[in-house]
């Protein structure tokens, strides 16, 4: 499995980040919160010269752009889109023809899409209608957009990549106005712009009126949100479980004092999607619990921050009322707790995986409703899976666990939280069987241990339904050298019929996205999870809030795209050619799924094992 480091290193400042904001006079007054928010920091100034912030926005077929990674690029241009705009239909023939001009002198053209009346299916089907082959990302908030200070369609934004500053804003030439198209083009202003960008020379016409269709923002209060009755309670619900004493969290929101000193880091980590750590697309699926901040949590918080992050005149509910500590078993007293033997980790050096097999002290059958494999030391603990090896005389009940491959009794990874199983299943334990533990741990500079836990908590009487963990991988997937986007798949099929409950990606430093589809019997296909922004650090699972109904034969494939591109910061070597692996340097393709059955009360022979599911995989095991 990757090695995800300390899984909160993310949340620290980017060292390339640039001036997000500029501080204007009234900020010390607006900070009080006792003026209206128009008059204080309505959107942060990104007029020219002035950097604008890291962002980042799904396109229109669900994949993700981050503005930052574009740093490899000379310059990128941004066009305003509008769906049923005319001068936007009619400029897209001449944004084509310079995106063929420019492309290869490093320029990057993007469409972006503040509408809120053009969700993402009907961009695709303008997309369709017009032919229009850029990403059209949008920016369902329009937090980029106000940031940007966009009002009309078909303005351009030439940023300059080299400090992020725009050097030009305004129309693509002088051809198009309102209900007039000139025969010919008398002033190239994208053009010019571009030129003199790359020939590192002022650009003469900087910023022009622009001509397009106004925006419809959403409306904007005059004063900020409440910190105490609108601020705090999103904290509390999507920040807090992490950022609290004893949370994974580099620091606890503890008090208004110390959120408002990291107001500005939020403000990035937010805009550019890495705050909080949900990644799945929010058009396909629903899940539960979702850390996704909805667009109207979006808008309040940045909003609040842009205003100076206003305390207002109630108390500070965070002092007054702190968050305990989440406490040593979230799910309550364990039925059994097994202590693992004290690992020992050094300061530096690349460390082999770590099995431990440890007896279970069980003097009957058990049925487990759940698990928590709880490290002491999570800086040190990358993951650790909990395999079961069945006694001889229930060998033939024994899931084909293949080292973990193709499922796990219990699992630790960032992100991975301790949840009972879905109601009224559970997975089997028998007396006599032995633990089979597969820990690993990553140095972090200095000798350090760890002493991981593992609690059961067993049901009464046995439950209804058998919860499984299986997953389609593949073994023998090749990522060629410098390839940016490198497609891999596998697929299982279902042999029984259930209920689908939670899926869990994984790949390593390379992957980039990753998508569930199922193919059901009568032929029907559906997407059951797209993650656009598949982010090593944080190994989540995606519980669906409905659970799925599995019939038998249904089909699960994966698809994952590999970035192995210098593009990619997390890279270690774009030039070599990546294989199945066990370090990180190394890649995988697993797509766990987790789902139950109606329980038996025998388990199928050896002929019908691996907990229901066929893998088809060209490697041989």
């Amino acid at each position: 499995m990757a090695e995800a480091g300390n899984p909160t290193a993310q949340m620290i400042y980017h060292k390339n980040t640039s001036p997000l904001r500029i501080i204007i006079t009234l900020a010390a007054i607006a900070t009080a919160g006792l003026i209206p928010l128009s008059l204080a920091h309505a959107a942060p100034p990104t007029e020219l010269g002035i950097a604008i912030g890291d962002f980042a926005l799904l396109d229109q077929d669900g994949r993700f752009y981050r503005l930052y990674q574009n740093s490899d690029a000379k310059s990128v241009v941004l066009f305003v889109h509008g769906i049923g705009c005319p001068i936007v239909r009619n400029s897209l023939a001449t944004l084509k023809n310079l995106r063929t001009r420019y492309a290869q002198k490093g320029v990057r053209f993007f469409l972006i899409n503040a509408n809120p009346q053009d969700d993402r299916a009907a961009l695709k089907h303008e997309a369709a209608l017009y032919d229009i082959d850029f990403p059209i990302l949008k920016d369902s908030s329009q937090l980029v957009a106000e940031s940007l200070r966009i009002k009309r369609t078909a303005e351009v934004i030439v940023i300059d990549t080299r400090d992020w500053t725009i050097h030009y804003r305004g129309p693509i030439d002088d051809r198009l106005h309102y209900e007039v198209q000139k025969k010919a083009v008398s002033r190239r202003y994208l053009q010019d712009a571009l030129d003199a960008l790359l020939d590192h020379r002022p650009v003469a016409n900087p910023q022009v009126p622009g001509v397009g269709c106004l925006i419809h923002t959403v409306d904007t209060p005059r004063q900020p949100p409440s910190f105490a009755r609108e601020i705090v309670p999103l904290l509390r619900e999507k920040c807090i479980i992490c950022h609290r004493p004893d949370g994974v969290g580099p620091w606890s929101m503890n008090s208004y004092r110390t959120v408002r000193g990291w107001s500005t880091m939020m403000r990035e980590v937010v805009m550019n999607k890495r705050m909080p750590p949900w990644h799945a697309d929010p058009s396909i699926g629903e899940f539960s619990p979702d850390l996704s901040l909805s667009l109207a949590e979006q808008r309040a918080l940045i909003r609040w921050i842009d205003a100076g992050a206003p305390r207002g005149t109630d108390p500070d509910p965070l002092s007054a009322t702190p968050v305990a500590p989440a406490g040593e078993w979230p799910l309550g007293a364990p039925d059994l707790i097994i202590d693992i033997p004290e690992q020992h980790v050094p300061a530096q050096g690349v460390i082999p995986y770590r099995w431990l097999k440890l007896p279970v002290p069980l003097a009957s059958d058990k049925w487990v409703r759940a698990v928590h494999l709880k490290p002491s030391n999570r800086a040190v603990l990358h993951h650790g899976f909990v395999l079961v090896k069945y006694p001889q005389h229930a060998k033939n009940r024994e899931p084909r666990w293949l080292e973990g491959r193709n499922g796990f009794f219990a699992a630790y990874v960032p992100g991975f939280d301790a949840l009972p199983f879905p109601e009224r299943s559970g997975q089997f334990l028998p007396a006599g069987a032995t633990l089979l533990f597969q820990l690993h741990y990553v140095p972090i500079g200095r000798e350090i241990a760890d002493k991981p836990r593992l609690a059961l908590y067993f049901h009464a009487t046995p439950p209804s339904r058998e919860y499984r963990v299986a997953s389609a991988a593949n073994m023998a997937i090749r990522i060629p050298p410098h390839a940016p986007d490198h497609e891999e798949s596998a697929e299982a099929t279902v042999a029984e019929e259930g209920l689908l409950h939670a899926f869990y990606p994984h790949m390593h430093y390379r992957g980039s996205r990753f998508q569930y589809q199922a193919i059901y019997p009568d032929g029907r296909s559906e997407a059951l999870l797209s993650v656009p922004n598949y982010n090593f650090n944080w190994q989540t699972v995606y519980n669906l809030k409905n659970a799925k109904p599995l019939p038998s034969g249904t089909k699960i494939i994966i698809r994952a795209i590999f970035d192995n591109s210098a593009r990619n910061p997390a890279n270690p070597d774009p030039s070599r050619e990546v294989r199945w692996g066990l370090q990180s340097a190394d890649e995988m393709l697993v797509g766990y799924f987790m789902y139950s059955t109606q329980r038996k009360h025998k388990r199928p022979q050896p002929g019908a094992k691996q907990a229901g599911v066929v893998q088809r995989d060209p490697y041989p095991h």
